[in-house]
């Protein structure tokens, strides 16, 4: 069901990019919807922002459109086959570059140089997150990395030392070890979605250099034997205790910190987006935390992990409200007050300006800022593109499932998802 509605939708935007190239902007009537996902916490400083900017021009009519992370990229893909599109569009990283290589559905924002002000981002990470062909499509909201936070508490009862790098292979030992000695715990608290990206990808990224699919040639970035090493360690990692069982997991899947055994301290470790590593920490009242590095192989091409953005904003190029959208989008990310009170609440800001703030008013946490700084000091590539788009996402994770559940070896398991990538790629 999940595949042919991906299909679907794949056949929907090809049709919709044939009228998007050529869509007029239509006469500003001062109305705009802003779509997003988040928190509580998020949910209340967007709306907050939004409501200022109303004040401020109340000539202009914002409408809010809160949604769950759930079905969103689905969600937004309809939307944009349809036409029916929100004006103002936070978007999921992994999306995008699927969306723009269906077509033209995003505004270019170097070409409003005198509405949207990029002074206070990097250069270099506006060029490497939301740059497609020169074009400025989409503007991060954040700066992210993938985060390994520690349970203090659990760490000392069970003799974890959190001093030292994490390899693949301690992970391994150090996490059946734990479980024998401590039935009741396990080392990390995981989902098989969130194995495909903080396990699977780097996993193979650090034994090859290269991305899971490499969108320059249209070709496996891996080999069958590597692929199957990949699996085998997360079929071990299930099998030896180091991760819960998946038939207890899946129903915390994209909510692991509302796992039982996470909020009563029986995980020595979470992972974590950095943007969204709050929640595990806040799931624990009292608790105390610290990041640590990602796993690492001993012998790596490279480190595998890189810094990120946790989410994009787009601006829909057939919206009748363009400049208007792009200038409220100019006061949410360099306004002073907008970014007192957006604070962190999609990770780290991408602005100097916003960071200074917070760092003056000291709302950065330390341990996502910990991380954050963990993630910079890594030297992977990031493999977005063909890697992540939804359906070869889909592929890895099946391939996960069918080694976490026992339906299939991680032999069976990678000859089934190789078929599938080829097939993928032979369509690009």
């Amino acid at each position: 069901m999940k595949k042919a509605l991906l299909v679907m939708l794949s056949v929907l935007l090809a049709v919709s990019a044939v009228f998007a190239g050529g869509a007029k902007e239509g006469s500003s009537d001062g109305s705009l919807r802003f779509m997003w996902w988040g928190g509580d916490a998020r949910n209340a400083a967007t709306v907050d922002v939004i409501n200022k900017y109303m004040e401020e021009n109340p000539e202009i009519s914002i409408a809010a459109e809160i949604n769950s992370d759930s079905g969103y990229v689905d969600k937004v893909a309809v939307m944009l086959a349809s036409g029916t599109a929100p004006d103002i569009m936070q978007q999921n990283v992994d999306a995008v570059p699927d969306f723009v290589s269906r077509g033209d559905f995003f505004v270019d924002f170097n070409q409003y140089p005198e509405l949207f002000d990029t002074s206070a981002f990097d250069a270099n990470f506006l060029k490497n997150f939301g740059t497609f062909d020169g074009k400025l499509l989409a503007i991060p909201t954040g700066i992210s990395g993938l985060a390994m936070i520690a349970n203090n508490e659990a760490a000392e009862a069970c003799g974890i030392d959190l001093t030292k790098q994490i390899t693949w292979d301690s992970m391994l030992a150090d996490g059946a070890k734990l479980h024998q000695e401590h039935p009741d715990y396990y080392y990390i608290n995981v989902d098989t979605k969130i194995l495909t990206e903080y396990v699977l990808r780097p996993y193979l990224r650090q034994m090859t250099g290269n991305k899971f699919l490499v969108d320059e040639t249209k070709e496996l970035g891996f080999t069958r034997d590597q692929l199957v090493e990949a699996l085998s360690y997360i079929d071990q990692c299930y099998k030896q205790g180091v991760f819960q069982p998946a038939q207890e997991s899946a129903t915390f899947k994209q909510q692991t910190q509302n796992n039982p055994l996470w909020i009563n301290g029986k995980f020595v470790f979470g992972w974590a987006a950095s943007s969204n590593a709050n929640l595990l920490m806040e799931a624990i009242p009292g608790g105390s935390f610290t990041a640590v590095k990602m796993p690492l192989a001993e012998d790596r091409v490279n480190d595998g992990y890189f810094v990120d953005t946790p989410q994009y904003m787009t601006v829909y190029s057939k919206s009748k409200n363009v400049e208007e959208a792009i200038k409220f989008l100019n006061y949410f990310y360099n306004n002073p007050e907008a970014q007192s009170i957006l604070k962190d609440v999609r990770s780290v800001p991408p602005t100097s300006t916003a960071r200074q703030i917070c760092a003056d008013n000291g709302i950065l946490d330390p341990v996502i800022m910990q991380a954050v700084d963990y993630a910079q000091g890594m030297n992977g590539t990031s493999d977005k593109g063909f890697s992540t788009a939804p359906e070869v996402i889909q592929i890895q994770e099946d391939a996960i499932e069918s080694v976490a559940y026992g339906t299939a070896t991680p032999e069976q398991a990678a000859d089934r998802a190789i078929t599938l990538l080829e097939d993928y790629l032979s369509r690009q």
